[in-house]
């Protein structure tokens, strides 16, 4: 039975009486079989009081020393933890209202009949670079609260490093300022090198790490490349930005911390959660990341990890499966009937057909009915029987039966390894055309 925690200043008065109390008790017993006479006895009894005052007020400076320091912490770090929630919940209101205002506003410009091929094309590109800011900051604060909660794994798979660059960098190159030169490095040497680590977190250590240089950097040059040295893979990301001022650099691993020059001619965006994700993941990886850098004349980051390559690994590219798409016939297991239709028109033209099912009750009983069903997109949250337990039903029906895991958030089918034997592979709410394709070919190829 738990018992509830007896507070302090009760725990101080008891320990006070019943000090007193062993005292006067035990010290007038030993006092009266030595001492006969009665004045003597008196005299040393008024000597030994000043003794237990004197003795009891130093053991009580001492202990309430010890408490009054842990409160002043506590007080102080509650106090922090306060500013940086205001703090946080203003930027955040700022970060959440200026894409909300680029979806809603640039949207609403679309009914516009007027409007020629051009600026239709502006507004979508708006609308499309704002829900991504949307998205990542949605993502930002999910995975914070994943890593507080201590419920974050490393899944290390096989991962091509030089096509994992290639795509890296092409993501940042074209969303770089025109002035800067932006490169990446790749030793050709490791035309073919494979690696084993967690993909995901990886790619987010470095996008991260690029993202800021390219956010603080308007001239000059950006620059990724890697080597390896001894048992460490080392990645390094220069940039020629306006640098981290001393004072701040020990801050900018801690939540919610954004560096703000005084007086500085542009607001940049940001949770200030990015570099703490950073260094979370890399101390799951068993990696390093340190910097180096110089108010107006850029950062240098060298981020590390272990370096395991996987000898004689080949993916096998899977596009071919989807060349002849007609005899494919895919159960769709969503009860948002938008999620249906959006993934309906990305499998547009490949003559793949589709069926919806608006539970998981109702995706069992499709797959055991229809023999002709050749996988299933299986979203993990839905009602009457969620996804996994749907999953795993058919599984027992129809073991060979490919079935990918819809996920509005990655990390939350990830870390739960029990269900890697369940689903063929897994895709993130918002996916793209190619994430879906991909994702099909590899599990129709298994």
């Amino acid at each position: 039975m738990h018992m509830k925690k007896v507070l302090f200043e009760y725990r101080f008065t008891m320990m006070y009486l019943i000090l007193g109390f062993l005292w006067i008790l035990f010290s007038d017993k030993i006092l009266g079989s030595f001492i006969d006479d009665h004045d003597t006895l008196i005299r040393v009894q008024t000597y030994k009081g000043w003794f237990y005052v004197a003795t009891t007020a130093l053991l009580f400076y001492y202990y309430l020393r010890f408490h009054l320091i842990k409160l002043r912490k506590a007080e102080r770090q509650a106090i922090e933890s306060d500013k940086l929630k205001t703090a946080f919940l203003q930027n955040i209101s700022h970060e959440i209202r200026t894409p909300m205002n680029g979806i809603i506003g640039f949207t609403s410009l679309l009914d516009d009949e007027e409007l020629d091929y051009k600026q239709r094309k502006e507004y979508i590109d708006t609308i499309t670079k704002s829900s991504n800011r949307l998205l990542e900051l949605i993502n930002q604060i999910l995975d914070i609260s994943l890593i507080e909660s201590g419920s974050v794994k490393v899944h290390n798979e096989p991962l091509k490093l030089n096509a994992f660059i290639d795509g890296l960098c092409e993501n940042w190159r074209n969303r770089a300022n025109p002035a800067v030169d932006f490169s990446c490095e790749q030793n050709r040497n490791y035309q073919t090198l494979t690696i084993l680590t967690d993909e995901y977190k990886f790619s987010q250590i470095l996008n991260n790490i690029i993202g800021n240089a390219v956010k603080f950097t308007e001239k000059g040059h950006i620059k990724l490349w890697y080597k390896i040295e001894g048992q460490e893979l080392v990645f390094f990301v220069e940039d020629t930005g306006i640098g981290i001022p001393t004072e701040d650099q020990n801050d900018v691993f801690n939540s919610f911390r954004k560096v703000e020059r005084a007086g500085a001619e542009k607001f940049y965006d940001g949770t200030g959660l990015g570099l703490t994700i950073c260094q979370h993941n890399i101390k799951l990886l068993k990696g390093k990341i340190t910097f180096e850098s110089a108010t107006d004349r850029g950062t240098t980051f060298r981020i590390s990890i272990p370096f395991i390559p996987v000898d004689g690994y080949e993916e096998e590219l899977s596009d071919h499966v989807l060349g002849d798409s007609k005899n494919i016939t895919i159960l769709v297991a969503d009860d948002e009937i938008i999620n249906f239709q959006y993934i309906d028109e990305l499998l547009k033209g490949t003559s793949i057909s589709l069926i919806h099912a608006f539970n998981g009750l109702d995706a069992i009983q499709h797959c055991k009915k229809n023999q002709n069903i050749s996988l299933v997109l299986m979203d993990l949250k839905m009602p009457v029987v969620n996804g996994v337990e749907a999953a795993r039903t058919i599984r027992q029906h129809r073991p060979g039966l490919p079935v990918i895991a819809q996920s509005a958030y990655l990390t939350k089918y990830a870390e739960q390894p029990e269900l890697h034997g369940i689903f063929n592979e897994s895709i993130t709410k918002p996916f793209l055309r190619e994430e879906l394709l991909s994702a099909i070919a590899k599990s129709l190829n298994q």
